[in-house]
C-alpha cells in the first residue's frame, strides 16, 4: 500500500465503513471522500479526523509509517474527572510558582514545516510556562528550551500549521524517526531525521506524498534541537 488512496481504502474496508458514513463522521462531502479513495486528492487537511474515524494511526494513513493501528494499546492514563485538579488562569503579571519556569515563545517568527523561514534571537518578550518536572523528563533546562509556531503542511497530520512546538537545544543527538529543528544554509525547518550511513542522513516529512525524502551530508545540516512537546488548537 504505497499511496494514501491505497491505505484509505484498506482502512475503510477494515472498519466496515462506507464513503458516505466516513464523510459524515469527518464533516466533509461524499464526493470529497471519493476523490481521496481514487487518488485525486491526499486529504492532508483532514488527516487526523480521517484516522480517528477509521481507528488507525495518522502517521500510517498519511505516509505508511509504522503499523496501521496502535499495538498493545494500554488503558488511558487519564484519571477520572472526579480526580482532576483545577486549572489556574495566568498572565504576565501572575507570580511564577516555585515548580515552574518561563521559556521564550517566538510568537512572531515561524519555524517552517515547508518553505522555510529564519529564526532570530528577538522573541518580543512572549513566554510560555513549563513545569520543572516536564523539563527534567527530557533532560532540558530553562535556558535550553525554545517554543515557536510551525508553518506549512509538510509535517501534517502530526504537526498541523500553527502548532506550537518546543525544542530542547541541549538534545542534538540523532535518534532515527525523531523530529528536530534543523538549519541548512539559514533554511530552518522541522523534520524527522534518519541516519543512512556514518556521514549521510535522510530528512523526512510526515506529508511524504507532497514532500519527498531528502538526503544530505550530515555536516551540511545543523541540528538546532529535538522537539519534545507540541500544542495544537483545532
Amino acid at each position: 500500500m504505497k499511496t494514501f488512496a491505497d491505505r484509505l481504502n484498506a482502512a475503510m474496508s477494515a472498519a466496515g465503513i462506507s464513503q458516505g458514513q466516513l464523510a459524515e463522521k469527518v464533516g466533509i462531502s461524499q464526493p470529497a471522500i471519493q476523490k481521496m479513495t481514487s487518488g485525486k486528492t491526499t486529504g492532508s487537511r483532514k488527516m487526523v479526523e480521517l484516522a480517528h474515524a477509521l481507528n488507525v494511526r495518522p502517521e500510517w494513513l498519511s505516509s505508511g509509517i509504522g503499523s496501521m493501528q496502535d499495538e498493545g494499546r494500554k488503558e488511558s492514563a487519564i484519571p477520572p474527572e472526579s480526580e482532576w485538579g483545577k486549572v489556574d488562569a495566568w498572565d504576565s503579571k501572575t507570580d511564577l510558582p516555585d515548580d515552574e519556569v518561563e521559556v521564550p515563545y517566538l510568537k512572531d517568527i515561524e519555524l517552517a514545516c515547508g518553505d522555510g523561514s529564519c529564526l532570530e534571537d528577538d522573541y518580543n518578550g512572549f513566554k510560555l510556562r513549563f513545569a520543572k518536572s516536564t523539563l527534567r523528563k527530557v533532560g532540558a533546562q530553562k535556558d535550553s528550551v525554545l517554543c515557536f509556531p510551525a508553518s506549512g503542511n509538510s509535517m501534517e497530520p502530526m504537526i498541523p500549521e500553527g502548532t506550537t512546538v518546543a525544542i530542547n537545544t541541549n538534545d542534538k543527538k540523532i535518534v532515527d524517526g525523531k523530529v528536530y529543528a534543523i538549519s541548512q544554509d539559514g533554511w530552518k525547518r522541522l523534520k524527522s531525521i534518519y541516519r543512512v550511513s556514518p556521514t549521510r542522513i535522510v530528512i523526512r516529512s510526515f506529508n511524504s506524498e507532497e514532500y519527498p525524502d531528502e538526503e544530505a551530508d550530515i555536516e551540511s545540516v545543523e541540528i538546532l534541537g529535538r522537539m519534545f512537546w507540541t500544542s495544537t488548537i483545532w
